[in-house]
């Protein structure tokens, strides 16, 4: 009942933005196929469909959790994560932060492997830029396991990762991409951000025009290429620009992360005193607190796609316990969610963490595992 509520508002939202001239010539076929994803998506009633079977605990294990930042919010939730699910177990935990720069990193890493730790995590750490020291690592026999350190979920021996966590972004990116074709019954008209500096950002953003372009009555006003590192400065003039050239025929603008509507709301706010409509606003992965107030306020943003960090963090203890005992990694990759106005204050379940933390059992399931005869 919650999901068809939830679809019909979205529908609702939008109806100003699809003159009725046009309400004909609409996809229909392919507005069926992006409903019925959003709908699984939008979906709160999760159950656990990871791993419920692995090896028992090896015990006594040391590992090492390379941050990249622990100021970033993402890498810092899942760090909190290891912690919540090490402090479960007999194994010791060190921490070493980079604090955003590329040269600590590679030092933090170096750093690591002197401790002769059983295992080494990579917390949004770019595998491929310290390739050499983490093969390095796997010819000393320590195990390495990234979050977010390669483009894709899943093992890379090439870089030296037994596997890699991560939500899959083609999924983050198409369930955003499809949002917006539903929202629009069929008729978005869609500006993308992304940071042309990251493999990851762009594999997104072309995920989403991709996605965009399979629906025939939609279409993609522009791709445009905004470094991360650029937004707070550009941004304003970034979309003068884009009122100038598209004015209110942009229904939606979708990126690559919650950084890009941040930076973004001065100018829709100078269109509403203006009286002037503002589109529908779609981030595809982050989950800021931010976001999350914007969408549960219904202003400036519809959805994110958040990430469960915590479930991450307790994930790459099961795959490293998998590591020492052999065994290949999970394969598991977390299921896509929406957060939208309807399912934010369900799915955030603690307002002062801002985590997105599915309530799926998890942590039970996980314990289980480890304490399997």
């Amino acid at each position: 009942m919650l999901i068809k509520k939830t679809l019909l508002i979205i529908f609702a939202v939008l109806s100003c933005y699809v003159p009725q001239s046009l309400a004909n010539n609409v996809d229909t076929d392919f507005l069926k196929f992006a409903t019925k994803k959003v709908e699984q998506a939008i979906d709160s009633n999760q159950k656990w469909d990871g791993p419920k079977e692995g090896p028992k605990l090896v015990s006594k294990k040391n590992i090492i959790f390379v941050a990249s930042d622990l100021r970033n919010g993402g890498v810092y939730g899942v760090a909190k994560g290891i912690s919540e699910a090490v402090s479960n177990l007999d194994w010791h935990l060190r921490f070493i932060d980079s604090r955003g720069s590329e040269i600590r990193q590679g030092a933090g890493l170096r750093e690591a492997i002197n401790f002769k730790p059983d295992a080494i995590i990579l917390g949004g750490i770019d595998a491929l830029r310290h390739k050499e020291t983490l093969l390095q690592a796997n010819k000393l026999g320590i195990v390495v396991v990234g979050w977010h350190a390669a483009e894709l979920a899943g093992k890379n021996e090439a870089l030296g990762l037994y596997t890699n966590i991560t939500t899959d972004p083609l999924e983050v990116a198409e369930v955003a991409a499809l949002l917006a074709v539903v929202n629009s019954k069929g008729k978005a008209k869609a500006i993308v951000f992304t940071d042309p500096n990251y493999k990851i950002a762009t594999i997104k953003a072309n995920a989403m025009v991709a996605t965009l372009k399979r629906c025939s009555s939609c279409s993609v006003m522009e791709l445009n290429p905004l470094p991360l590192d650029q937004i707070a400065e550009r941004m304003p003039a970034t979309l003068n620009k884009l009122w100038q050239a598209y004015g209110e025929e942009v229904t939606h603008i979708l990126a690559i992360n919650d950084l890009y509507i941040d930076y973004a709301i001065p100018s829709f706010e100078s269109r509403l005193e203006e009286q002037k409509t503002i589109p529908l606003n779609i981030s595809a992965g982050d989950g800021s607190k931010a976001a999350y107030r914007r969408i549960s306020q219904q202003r400036f943003q519809l959805a994110t796609v958040p990430e469960p960090l915590y479930l991450h963090g307790w994930q790459i203890i099961d795959e490293l316990n998998r590591a020492f005992n052999n065994h290949p990694p999970s394969g598991y990759s977390t299921p896509v969610h929406l957060v939208i106005p309807n399912n934010v204050d369900e799915l955030i379940n603690n307002k002062s963490t801002g985590i997105y933390d599915p309530k799926n059992g998890y942590r039970e399931t996980y314990l289980n595992i480890w304490s399997s005869k």
